[in-house]
């Protein structure tokens, strides 16, 4: 009997970003920008939603977070962040993902 080894076929848990890591990717964005907080969510796990926005003369960048899973506010399959761009009315003009977290690793989307 090998007691005491580990299962190699058993799942890795997958990390959850905190707080400060999704920061840190917004910040790689925000090139010093002063943005402003538009809502923040936390459940039981951690963080599962962020919204920033960065005023622009052109009108608005939003910048959101979700955490792969369903919530109130909508459901992602992949934990990630999508940029969208406000004309100077409010209304979006376009939009794409720019980073997602895949096997505890984010990656920069072109």
């Amino acid at each position: 009997m090998n007691e005491g080894l580990s299962n190699n076929f058993e799942g890795k848990q997958e990390h959850i970003p905190s707080l400060e890591e999704v920061r840190a990717i917004f910040e790689q964005f925000l090139k010093g920008k002063e943005y402003e907080e538009i809502r923040r969510k936390e459940d039981e796990q951690g963080l599962y939603l962020w919204d920033i926005r960065i005023p622009d003369e052109e009108g608005n960048i939003e910048y959101s977070y979700m955490r792969k899973g369903r919530y109130t506010e909508g459901q992602a399959s992949t934990t990630a962040i999508h940029v969208i761009f406000f004309d100077k009315e409010g209304l979006p003009v376009g939009g794409h993902s720019v980073a997602k977290y895949v096997n505890n690793e984010w990656g920069f989307t072109p």
